[in-house]
């Protein structure tokens, strides 16, 4: 059995409620080992035998029977987030303010680069791809940019989810332990 991070897309934000207690009673009912949950954004650490694209399928299917909440779910497994974590373009950002550093998990491949999103990046935000993820550095913070992910999915062509890199880092140390 291996520990992963399914990492939920828009959850908890314009209306869409998901309680952790329920994402962690949903996870064990779907058969995931020792769900524990991170912050309330949607973070949930289980133990699985499943590929991480069937631990997904299995998660989204068992949220949307017991809630009727359709949520994209991303697994990453502790191999996916060091990988993520070892190619940050960002170390200084990530060191000094990891709060305006964000890794946008994704569902595939992009259908096109990062250079798409510049004409979006009107607040000096840079857009770098890594392993699964974009790298998203925002300097003036993300609640004031015009860079959101909606504006990337549509541009990308790909769903995602993003967490700042103090959660990043979060998740890598808790599947760690």
């Amino acid at each position: 059995m291996k520990r992963v991070a399914g990492l939920l897309r828009a959850v908890n934000v314009g209306g869409r409620k998901l309680l952790m207690e329920d994402l962690r009673r949903i996870a064990a009912e779907a058969g995931f080992a020792d769900p524990k949950t991170l912050l309330a954004s949607g973070n949930v650490l289980f133990g699985t035998t499943l590929s991480p694209q069937q631990a997904e399928a299995a998660l989204e299917a068992a949220i949307h029977k017991d809630l009727g909440l359709a949520a994209d779910v991303m697994v990453r497994d502790l191999d996916q987030l060091k990988a993520v974590i070892a190619a940050n373009p960002f170390p200084k950002q990530a060191k000094d303010e990891p709060n305006r550093l964000m890794a946008m998990f994704l569902t595939g491949e992009p259908a096109a680069g990062p250079e798409v999103l510049e004409s979006a990046c009107v607040a000096g935000e840079v857009v770098k791809p890594g392993p699964g993820c974009l790298y998203i550095w925002f300097p003036n913070g993300a609640g004031t940019s015009k860079l959101s992910n909606v504006v990337i999915e549509r541009r990308l062509k790909v769903r995602g989810t993003s967490r700042n890199w103090n959660t990043v880092g979060k998740l890598a140390m808790l599947l760690e332990a």
